[in-house]
């Protein structure tokens, strides 16, 4: 059985068994009528399958952060996974337009905070969440400039381009901590020995440092628990240098 990784770990219960259950149930239902399977679903936010089977089954609780992140892949809100009453299927898509409603209106105050900001300060979008572990299928179709939230952008960061990814898992840690945000910058040139975000041909994304030889990428974690990845430069789509770490405190 695969191991339960870091983004497994219970960072709040939310309830009694039952309160369990009764979401697991709804995780699962919902999944399957989204026409996902479990281990697609564990991969689109970053845990297990065995983990997520035993969440949708009761077996295990569910904690605030998987809702989080549940949310985003499924598109509903918390309210979906902890009505007191059951949700129907079809109001999913009512529960969905309620959060992209509640999307526009806080990008509509981002957008007025940064009017009020210094001069050449700027916010860039969080365009999904990214493996620091095993490779992760991360990458939504966002348009350029465009994200499910936004983040300040340094102010030494020219790139115009420029944006932000979540970090999951544990194999850049203690450098960069599982949760925490990294800036990207892909009209910048990658340096060996320096942390990078990678698509492979396959569609997956890591973070990890990074060198060259000869026609090998060679992916080095900083957390020594976790192995060396050695890839062709043909199985790769694009490498991308990591040029700020921001952690959050409260994570």
């Amino acid at each position: 059985m695969e191991p339960i990784n870091e983004i497994d770990k219970p960072e709040q219960d939310l309830g009694d068994e039952k309160t369990h259950v009764a979401a697991g149930e709804r995780i699962k239902r919902l999944r399957s009528f989204r026409g996902l399977t479990c281990a697609e679903l564990a991969k689109r936010i970053g845990c297990t399958r065995p983990y997520l089977s035993a969440v949708e089954n009761g077996r295990y609780p569910v904690s605030t952060k998987i809702l989080r992140k549940l949310s985003q892949a499924l598109n509903v809100t918390h309210d979906f996974f902890l009505a007191s009453e059951e949700p129907d299927l079809e109001d999913t898509e009512a529960l969905t337009r309620d959060m992209l409603n509640r999307k526009m209106a806080e990008r509509a105050r981002e957008s007025a905070v940064s009017m009020r900001r210094p001069s050449g300060s700027r916010m860039i979008p969080v365009i999904s969440v990214t493996a620091a572990g095993r490779p992760l299928a991360a990458f939504d179709d966002f348009p350029t400039g465009s994200g499910y939230e936004y983040v300040d952008c340094p102010s030494d960061i020219s790139d115009e381009n420029a944006f932000a990814l979540r970090i999951a898992g544990d194999s850049m840690e203690p450098v960069i901590p599982d949760g925490s945000t990294i800036i990207v910058a892909p009209n910048m040139m990658p340096r060996e020995g320096k942390p990078v975000v990678v698509k492979l041909e396959s569609g997956d994304v890591t973070c990890k440092n990074f060198q060259r030889r000869g026609d090998q990428v060679i992916l080095t974690p900083y957390n020594h628990a976790h192995d060396v990845q050695i890839f062709s430069v043909r199985e790769l789509q694009w490498i991308y240098p990591v040029m700020k770490v921001v952690v959050d405190l409260y994570h």
